[in-house]
């Protein structure tokens, strides 16, 4: 992805999951949809960034992580999670999780976390984790000046206790909260395949 295409995308993430009111987008609450002839006309107008249909289009074939998706006809798009806005209500599966999940965080959140008895979900919606682990250390790597570090969670023992799990389009899984007494494994470094 260039430099101008990655910019793009924080700035969809900042719009589609955190301030749509920043350009003045008429977001949906079900869901966080927003019409895409909207959002292209709102940001080459109200921005400092100018976007074609074909270049959205090619950021959300390409992003690595599949944090925007369009719907079936290609008018409208929504991020598919990681919302901060309190009144909109992410578009999620209830599905029993994997054995584990991974939450990617950094040594200092850490201490918070033991501190608390719980990963809390903070601003937003839900704690997020991940199925993969490769995913959860790209995810732990994202503060600058920490020390990255996963969280292994006892995901079927949670489920199996009562809690509730939620996946969503882009596969990333959703609980309320996570008690420390779930935690399985803490994962200081990456084994060398998750070393990118």
């Amino acid at each position: 992805m260039s430099k101008k295409a990655d910019n793009i995308s924080r700035y969809l993430c900042f719009l589609l999951r955190h301030n749509p009111e920043a350009i003045g987008l008429d977001m949906d609450p079900c869901g966080g949809w927003v019409l895409v002839d909207q959002l292209l006309q709102n940001i080459n107008t109200m921005s400092t960034y100018h976007l074609s249909l074909e270049e959205l289009q090619t950021i959300v074939a390409t992003d690595q992580k599949g944090r925007y998706r369009f719907n079936e006809d290609g008018s409208r798009i929504k991020a598919c999670q990681g919302h901060s806005i309190p009144w909109v209500t992410p578009e999620l599966r209830i599905l029993p999780p994997p054995e584990f999940l991974y939450h990617g965080t950094n040594s200092d959140a850490l201490q918070s976390i033991m501190q608390s008895g719980a990963i809390l979900r903070m601003k937003r919606h839900a704690v997020h984790m991940q199925g993969d682990v490769g995913a959860a250390w790209k995810s732990a790597r994202r503060w600058k000046g920490q020390t990255p570090v996963v969280i292994k969670i006892a995901a079927s023992t949670m489920k199996e206790n009562g809690y509730i799990f939620s996946v969503s389009d882009n596969n990333v899984w959703f609980c309320e909260e996570i008690p420390t007494a779930y935690i399985a494994e803490l994962l200081w470094s990456p084994t060398p395949e998750h070393q990118t």
